[in-house]
């Protein structure tokens, strides 16, 4: 069973929340609302039945003491089950339908990213309620979520994947896992919000991610900065986490530019520096000519990816960059001989 269903995601913070995990209907309600569910209007001791209507893709249900009535109904339960993680059998009729739930929830949140808003300001909310002891030992939980699923899909069988009732494509799972690890490793309440909402959209979203993680993907390590010849999630988490374990690489020839195969783009407009008539990186200052902005040209200002220099997450070390194009330099001038 994979380890990265909504049901173990869910469990991470209901285990430090000191409150019982809800079941199945009131558990999607609780981090998802109306994206799953309508709740029709009752004097809340009315019991009635959920239903899910194909038409819409929606689950109606009504409150019955607080919480929502389930009844006992079969179709619903393994509607939910697949969605949570929990339903065993073969209920191919539940599966299509809960693939249609997952697929018009998608839709919505990527067209209208009022709604990822909305996510993030109520698991804010929850988060900001755990107490001073709890929030830390959260916060390790999901980091040890994150690196278990990527060890236990990395052992995985092609078979074993396959088998699952949602299968996840390996670009779409390994970019779920690394955004919420990326997003993690900023340390801010925001970044934590936004890992534990990347798992809470892969687990119960699964393939139909995918929509969502091209919009708003968290890039991964650029090919010349890769500590490694190794592609894996494994390799790229390593990096990630431990970025003091590795040296630069550099496989170039130009070694005379201060900063060689790095794409300069303006920080006002975007426009990229190097096409610039005369552009010339060694001056430390370069104004646009699009939009007149000056822009510094230093290691301060080098960043990984899009998602860094958006962030203001900066790992670079001089030093290092600079022992890396050195080692190059050798290389060549040994080759030449």
């Amino acid at each position: 069973m994979s380890l990265l269903r909504y049901g173990n995601v869910c469990a991470l913070y209901y285990r430090h929340a000191k409150v019982r995990m809800p079941s199945q209907l009131d558990l999607l309600y609780e981090w998802f609302g109306n994206l799953l569910i309508q709740i029709k209007d009752t004097d809340g001791n009315t019991k009635k039945k959920p239903e899910f209507d194909e038409r819409e893709c929606m689950i109606h249900a009504v409150r019955y003491h607080g919480k929502l009535y389930t009844g006992g109904d079969m179709i619903i339960s393994q509607l939910c089950g697949r969605l949570i993680g929990t339903a065993k059998g073969n209920r191919e009729k539940q599966r299509k339908n809960a693939v249609l739930l997952q697929k018009r929830a998608v839709r919505s949140l990527h067209e209208n990213y009022a709604l990822i808003e909305g996510l993030m300001a109520d698991i804010e909310e929850k988060l900001m309620a755990l107490d001073e002891e709890a929030f830390p030992e959260f916060g390790k939980d999901i980091l040890d979520f994150i690196i278990d699923c990527a060890y236990e899909r990395a052992e995985s069988t092609a078979a074993e994947i396959d088998g699952e009732p949602f299968p996840m494509d390996d670009e779409i799972f390994d970019t779920v896992i690394y955004n919420a690890a990326y997003q993690f490793t900023l340390y801010t309440m925001e970044g934590i919000v936004n890992a534990y909402l990347w798992l809470l959209i892969g687990s119960l979203f699964r393939n139909e991610a995918g929509r969502l993680t091209r919009r708003f993907d968290s890039s991964f390590i650029e090919v010349n900065r890769a500590p490694s010849e190794d592609p894996s999630l494994i390799s790229k988490l390593d990096y990630l986490l431990f970025p003091e374990d590795y040296e630069y690489t550099y496989e170039g020839d130009d070694v005379t530019s201060r900063f060689p195969d790095i794409v300069w783009k303006c920080d006002e407009c975007g426009a990229v520096l190097n096409d610039q008539q005369g552009f010339d990186e060694r001056i430390g200052l370069w104004q646009c000519r699009v939009c007149n902005h000056i822009n510094p040209l230093d290691i301060a200002n080098i960043y990984d990816c899009d998602e860094d220099a958006r962030n203001g997450r900066n790992q670079n070390d001089e030093q290092k960059f600079r022992d890396a194009i050195e080692r190059r330099k050798q290389e060549l001038e040994q080759n030449k001989d």
